[in-house]
């Protein structure tokens, strides 16, 4: 196990800590974050209590690099910190995978200047990435680049400090040209319109962000062109690592579903016009509450083996299409799995679980809609794999 340096929030050095200290802390904070789930959706944003203890733990720093402070964790020990906080609260989750999969985005994309600004004297800033090509501009200016454009999706904007745009088109006047450019703005100068209402995962903040004409340093950005798009037997794994962070949050919160559940049926819960007194002492419901589950403990498996192929694998270093697509299917079965899971666990609590008093309910309808991220569209994933299974080109997706 690798120690990294650094302590808790506001403190660049310090004794080393672990990753299983981190796991522990993350575990530790089930409790604040359960007590605020309700006000973080009804928020519409993690509640502030959430957003300090996670601060406070070190939780925002946990893909700093060290040399700032920071954790820097590999992935298996990322993820298993993501599970915890999932468990919790599906939004906390989210938002904790968004800033360590933004985090590394930018390492990843941006130059030592920018990462200096980032995280010099604050290792704990969160990131958030965020792009919509047809609605975002950037014109050449003295000294950078001015952007304009609407964010729609930005997870986690109204908690964080930096937004990284990886893409955005660059005009000339009223011209499109070839030229792409990656920026990181500090949130203080963008624009948030809370347009998120959403039927799951509401805690999550995931509203519009807005640039007006905002001035972008050369030190904050980074050129590229249409021409260094590579084709499918040359793509990195970025976005994948980047996408099974998420869906750590997503087999967390199933795993939260099966802890709910099991404290449900623990309490003796009763059912109606049958010879059981309690639920739990009928076979049927027991033989249900396991297939559950072990359906979820299946997810987690293949959650592992995503993190374990990744462990130590540089974002940008060349992975063959069939080895991502496998690691997408792996992503695929994950989620189904949770989900498959998640509705036997409302079948073993029956009509109470849609309670809105009840956390089960919650759960459900986060996974629900994490689930269906763009990064994680199991359709386009198994028809992507079985292309890739029989080396059928090309891949039918522009960036895994």
């Amino acid at each position: 196990m690798t120690a990294v340096t650094g302590e808790r929030a506001g403190e660049t050095t310090g004794p080393a800590v672990g990753p299983a200290e981190l796991v522990a802390r993350a575990r530790e904070l089930a409790p604040l974050i359960r007590e605020h789930a309700v006000k973080t959706e009804q928020d519409r944003r993690l509640a502030e209590e959430v957003v300090v203890a996670l601060r406070e733990a070190g939780m925002f720093r946990l893909t700093t690099p060290a040399r700032f402070g920071g954790y820097e964790l590999r992935m298996p020990d990322l993820i298993s910190i993501i599970v915890e906080v999932g468990k919790a609260c599906g939004s906390a989750g989210w938002n904790l995978s968004i800033d360590t999969a933004s985090t590394r985005f930018a390492l990843n994309a941006m130059p030592e200047t920018a990462l200096s600004d980032m995280f010099e004297g604050n290792p704990d800033a969160y990131v958030i990435s965020t792009a919509h090509l047809s609605t975002t501009k950037a014109y050449r200016a003295e000294g950078g680049y001015r952007v304009t454009g609407t964010f729609p999706w930005s997870s986690g904007c109204e908690i964080a400090d930096w937004a990284y745009i990886p893409v955005v088109h660059v005009h000339d006047g009223d011209e499109q040209t070839a030229d792409l450019v990656g920026v990181v703005v500090p949130m203080s100068e963008l624009r948030i319109e809370r347009t998120w209402h959403s039927a799951g995962l509401a805690g999550s903040g995931t509203h519009t962000v807005v640039a007006e004409d905002v001035f972008v340093p050369e030190r904050r950005a980074t050129a590229f062109s249409l021409t260094d798009l590579v084709g499918e037997d040359e793509r990195d794994s970025m976005l994948i690592q980047g996408s099974v962070q998420s869906l750590a949050a997503i087999v967390g919160a199933a795993q939260g579903a099966v802890e709910v559940t099991r404290q449900a049926l623990d309490k003796k819960r009763p059912i109606t016009y049958v010879n059981y007194a309690a639920a739990a002492d009928a076979p049927s419901v027991q033989m249900w509450f396991a297939e559950a589950t072990h359906l979820i403990e299946t997810a987690q498996l293949h959650l592992r083996e995503i993190g374990t192929a990744l462990d130590g694998v540089p974002e940008t270093q060349p992975m063959p299409w069939l080895e991502r697509a496998r690691l997408r299917m792996h992503e695929r079965s994950a989620q189904e799995k949770s989900r498959a899971g998640v509705e036997k666990l409302l079948d073993v609590v029956g009509g109470s679980a849609f309670a809105l008093s009840n956390p089960l309910q919650r759960l459900w309808r986060d996974i629900s809609v994490m689930s269906r991220h763009t990064a994680l569209n199991a359709p386009i994933i198994v028809e992507d794999y079985s292309r890739a299974v029989l080396d059928v080109h090309p891949s039918v997706t522009l960036l895994y």
